[in-house]
């Protein structure tokens, strides 16, 4: 729900905080902007990574786990806005719904998302991209601008799915896995957790969990592997 209600006739907006300063959240500010107007404000920025922020804002910047619990205890709502990292948008997220924030989605007017079986939290639609009917995703997945994910596949939490990049009906991508831009997978494909498919490589076989692949037909070339680090969470 994007509102709490306290009773009938009491509506309080949306706080909303984002995690990460990277050039996602300028693309994600907007969205909020255009998705839900006047229902919002942005609480601040938690990030702790960069040290000097792509874009201008007069947003406040929280560094510190003290300015993390005071920006959370101020917020109702989040948005991961990181990108290729699909473990740590899911893993953070869930660190914050469990001191009662909730996820945001944010779904471009100018893409699809037509008659899931089932959709997730915290996902990012962003404009032209298509996800079509009878697929599953999971939370904290990414589709960028003209992306396309056919029918009936089956997608698990933190994946991403880059500009144009096509998936064929019936695939099954394994967690935190992430799609090159123009990328193209073929049906009936299985990918395994944490792997990367590379930039216009054709998928054209099964790739096992924390490969990278390459080229046209797509080859395993190297392996890949993801983490994240929760130690600021520690006793927050």
């Amino acid at each position: 729900s994007i509102y709490l209600l306290y009773n009938v006739n009491r509506i309080i907006r949306m706080e909303v905080m984002l995690w990460g300063a990277g050039g996602n959240a300028k693309i994600y500010l907007k969205m909020l902007e255009e998705n839900y107007k006047n229902d919002f404000q942005v609480t601040g920025i938690f990030e702790n990574k960069l040290k000097s922020l792509p874009f201008r804002t007069k947003l406040p910047i929280c560094r510190s786990k003290k300015e993390l619990s005071l920006l959370i205890n101020k917020s109702t709502h989040f948005v991961i806005s990181i990108a290729g990292n699909g473990l740590a948008r899911y893993e953070i997220s869930r660190q914050l719904k469990n001191k009662g924030l909730k996820s945001v989605n944010l779904i471009s007017k100018h893409s699809i998302l037509e008659d899931l079986n089932k959709y997730g939290e915290g996902i990012s639609s962003m404009p032209g991209s298509v996800v079509h009917k009878f697929a599953e995703i999971g939370d904290q997945c990414i589709f960028n601008t003209n992306s396309t994910v056919d029918h009936d596949c089956i997608l698990g939490n933190g994946v991403h799915i880059m500009g144009g990049a096509s998936v064929a009906g019936r695939v099954k991508i394994g967690d935190f896995s992430i799609v090159g831009t123009n990328a193209t997978i073929l049906p009936d494909i299985s990918i395994g957790k944490k792997s990367f498919i590379g930039a216009g490589a054709v998928v054209t076989k099964n790739v096992l969990d924390n490969q990278v692949v390459y080229g046209v037909p797509a080859r395993h070339v190297k392996e890949h592997d993801i983490y994240v680090d929760l130690k600021i969470f520690d006793n927050l």
